[in-house]
């Protein structure tokens, strides 16, 4: 966009949507603070919820499932080997909900999580909520 000035000189200042648009391209998934995401899941157990795409990094704070109530949930990171466990439920008959407080459980770009259950539950369903920054900005967590 143009004005005159009264001195004679001619400045171009960028627009609302031109400089919107210059910060899109330059800082692109950058830009802004903390995302929240939901991420629903289901399948047969163990079921690879999700990961980050590269360049960010998650702050996990919730996972639900849906599954026999005989059966006890599990997460893991990376794999189903016991030295990933990273929470489970502590009864059977739970809510088959586990929670974590603010930076208790991390995931960097592309490191699934996975659920898992204990005793007879096959198929799962369920909900992942994370807090998602780019890489580099995980003080914001």
């Amino acid at each position: 966009m143009k004005f005159r000035i009264k001195a004679g000189a001619e400045v171009d200042f960028l627009t609302k949507d031109e400089l919107n648009q210059v910060l899109t391209d330059q800082l692109g998934p950058y830009r802004g603070g903390v995302r929240y995401k939901r991420i629903p899941y289901s399948g047969t157990l163990p079921v690879t919820v999700d990961a980050p795409e590269s360049g960010f990094v998650w702050s996990v704070k919730l996972v639900s499932a849906a599954f026999d109530a005989r059966s006890t949930l599990r997460v893991f990171t990376q794999t189903t080997d016991p030295s990933s466990l990273v929470g489970h439920e502590r009864t059977e008959g739970a809510q088959h909900v586990v929670s974590w407080a603010d930076n208790q459980l991390i995931l960097f770009g592309t490191q699934p999580l996975i659920v898992a259950g204990s005793g007879e539950a096959e198929h799962v369903a369920g909900l992942m909520y994370v807090a998602e920054v780019p890489v580099g900005r995980e003080w914001q967590l």
